[in-house]
């Protein structure tokens, strides 16, 4: 949300002359960096999920289906 806000906040800077065309190009990427960290701490959530079931023995085929169906496509 705030790498959201900075990038909205540097769109309006630049519009208004007060901001540069770098610092919304660092702010976008900043959004890109922030959706990937938070999609790979989602997927290190789940892998270590299944990794813990597996090494106590309790990992089932429904749990591969439940995180299978979170990869399908909407």
């Amino acid at each position: 949300v705030s790498s959201l806000s900075s990038l909205e906040s540097n769109r309006l800077g630049y519009e208004v002359g007060v901001r540069i065309n770098i610092d919304v190009l660092n702010a976008e990427n900043q959004v890109y960096v922030t959706r990937r960290d938070l999609a790979k701490a989602r997927f290190n959530t789940l892998l270590a999920q299944l990794k813990l079931k597996a090494a106590v023995g309790s990992l089932a085929e429904s749990d591969l289906e439940r995180i299978n169906s979170l990869f399908e496509a909407p």
